[in-house]
């Protein structure tokens, strides 16, 4: 991405009024193996490469903890603090962490051995104090790999549970789960032109109109902000109402877009959105606040 101005561009139309699921539930063996792939191509002569293929090896990892059992059904809403309480997601870290070993480079194995060296319940409370949105109390250096497989537990919980009856109202936060947005996707395909939400812990999509906030829902205060185009295919959604922005990852534009690793891999774009005076709304599991 280019040191170029920011670009401001008209708000898009509102997509047609058509049948939809309200709420997706993306195969994780594939979503990972998909994100995997995407970090790896994005890394090749990016600033950030050492971290996007860290963050691949990490997603890897994800998927191969998936062969775990795990119960039918689950309550809903699925509640992310019970499981950072009480799940079984310190195996899965246990297992994340032998992956991860072999793979990644010396100094992060320091951070590792770090986070392998805590007790359960330190592990428990790093975990809770993250779905509690209390990030200035989670250990930085490692968090997101702790983040990652807690977010396996959470995501698969979210498969086995019914959806909630609110699932058809549009809502800020994952109406599975509660957790806070990575971004937005445009969606191809059968659901060519829609706006989903995608859930940064369970990683479940939810649909919202475009052509309003995503976090406050004022439709009359949009600016899009991008690098070298406004019709780029990753722009800064940004409300001049409550202040917040979230990035609109289009498919339509890059089909080859992954919403977590083209929103980790346009971290600049978020730079020139604060700089403008906006706050996120949202974040990714591999860049976590505060």
């Amino acid at each position: 991405m280019s040191g170029a101005p920011v670009l401001r561009s008209s708000v898009p139309s509102e997509e047609a009024t058509r049948h939809f699921d309200p709420v997706l539930r993306p195969d994780l063996a594939g979503l990972y193996a998909t994100r995997a792939a995407r970090l790896r191509e994005l890394a090749q002569g990016h600033d950030l490469a050492d971290y996007l293929r860290l963050a691949a090896d990490v997603t890897e990892g994800q998927a191969a903890s998936l062969a775990r059992a795990w119960p039918v059904e689950a309550p809903a809403p699925v509640d992310p603090a019970a499981l950072a309480r009480f799940g079984d997601w310190p195996g899965i870290l246990a297992g994340l962490l032998a992956h991860l070993r072999p793979r990644v480079p010396s100094p992060v194995l320091a951070h590792l051995d770090a986070l392998a060296g805590l007790s359960e319940a330190e592990l428990r409370q790093e975990a809770l104090a993250q779905v509690e949105g209390r990030f200035a109390e989670a250990e930085p250096a490692y968090a997101p790999i702790l983040r990652a497989a807690l977010s396996v537990e959470v995501a698969q919980a979210a498969r086995r549970a019914p959806l909630p009856a609110s699932a058809g109202h549009e809502t800020a936060e994952c109406p599975l789960c509660g957790s806070a947005p990575v971004a937005s996707l445009i969606h191809t395909g059968d659901r060519q032109g829609m706006r989903y939400l995608h859930c940064s812990l369970c990683e479940c999509e939810w649909h919202m109109v475009r052509a309003k906030c995503s976090n406050c829902g004022d439709a009359g205060q949009l600016d899009y902000l991008s690098f070298d185009t406004p019709e780029a295919a990753i722009r800064a959604e940004a409300c001049g109402a409550c202040g917040s922005y979230l990035k609109v990852i289009s498919q339509e534009r890059a089909p080859e877009a992954e919403v977590v690793a083209d929103d980790l891999a346009s971290l600049l774009l978020d730079d020139a959105a604060v700089t403008e005076g906006f706050g996120r709304s949202g974040f990714n599991p591999f860049a976590l606040p505060g």
